[in-house]
Parts: structure tokens; C-alpha cells; sequence
């Protein structure tokens, strides 16, 4: 017996996107940075933080697109 090919919709159905995996990789990565700082003793490096930051402002930003053109969509 084959399978029909599985379309886009049926692919995506309870897998994780790429926005709430950058978000996650981000948040682990802020995470660190303040864990290292506080047990090190060294101020927190500004520009590797900065980064991180900039990547969770987007992709939250990016996160929040999807979800209001998902909503205008229905």
C-alpha cells in the first residue's frame, strides 16, 4: 500500500518552527552569558550580549508577524 506525499500543512502539524528554536537557542544563550558573569565574577561581555539580544528582539518580532497575518488569514 503507498502513501499519498504529504503536503506542507500536514508536514508542519506538531513540529517546533524555526521561530520558537531561535528564540529557545537565544533565551539558552542569554541564559549563559548571565550565569557565567555571576560565577566568574566578570562583567557581563556587552557585545556578545548585545547580540543575543538583538536576536530575540527579532525573532520575537518576527514571531508576532506570523501571528497576526495568520490571524488576518482566517
Amino acid at each position: 500500500m503507498m502513501r499519498a506525499p504529504m503536503t506542507s500543512k500536514q508536514s508542519q502539524r506538531g513540529a517546533i518552527r524555526g521561530d520558537g528554536i531561535t528564540l529557545l537557542v537565544a533565551g539558552v544563550a542569554l541564559g549563559g552569558l548571565l550565569v557565567y558573569s555571576a560565577t566568574s565574577g566578570y562583567a557581563l561581555p556587552f557585545w556578545p550580549a548585545m547580540a543575543v539580544i538583538g536576536v530575540n528582539l527579532f525573532a520575537a518580532g518576527r514571531l508576532a508577524w506570523t501571528v497576526i497575518k495568520a490571524k488576518k488569514n482566517r
